[in-house]
């Protein structure tokens, strides 16, 4: 009798055990999954995003148009270590002669990103482009001249 009052008492006690080790196990498995979800969604889109930052700071060079982290914008004129010499305003030939551009030396963590020349639009057959143009302006403006008319009367 007593080995069976003792074997119950044992398995009682190992099912407690079981029980509380299933649910902290369970509750682990919650908290390295919250912590995995967090580390891919706000970290390393973080560290991605740091890492190009450094990249396309690394690759400017002199003559680049850039722009500043305060909006400036401006063509690179020389590079030293970590400084920038910006020259922005109106630098081009046709400056009037009283204007002259304005030099900023900026650290070069100070350049946000390199400004894309913008590629140039294909170009269309003016002549099919613009009789298609005036027919359709002369279709709005009989529109409109038509409700005109309709609510001044």
């Amino acid at each position: 009798m007593d080995h069976l009052l003792s074997l119950t008492t044992t398995l009682l006690a190992a099912t407690t055990t079981t029980k509380k080790s299933s649910s902290s196990a369970t509750f682990l498995i919650f908290i390295v999954i919250v912590v995995g979800a967090l580390y891919f969604l706000f970290l390393r889109p973080n560290q991605q995003k740091a890492k190009k930052a450094r990249q396309d700071n690394s690759s400017i060079a002199v003559g680049d148009r850039v722009v500043t982290i305060g909006g400036i914008v401006g063509r690179i004129e020389e590079l030293q270590n970590d400084r920038v010499v910006l020259l922005t305003g109106n630098a081009s030939a046709d400056a009037d002669v009283d204007e002259q551009p304005t030099r900023l030396v900026m650290l070069r963590t100070a350049i946000a990103r390199k400004m894309v020349d913008p590629t140039p639009m294909p170009e269309v057959d003016d002549d099919e482009d613009d009789d298609e143009h005036d027919h359709v302006e002369s279709d709005d403006a009989s529109d409109t001249g038509k409700a005109e008319g309709e609510t001044g009367a």
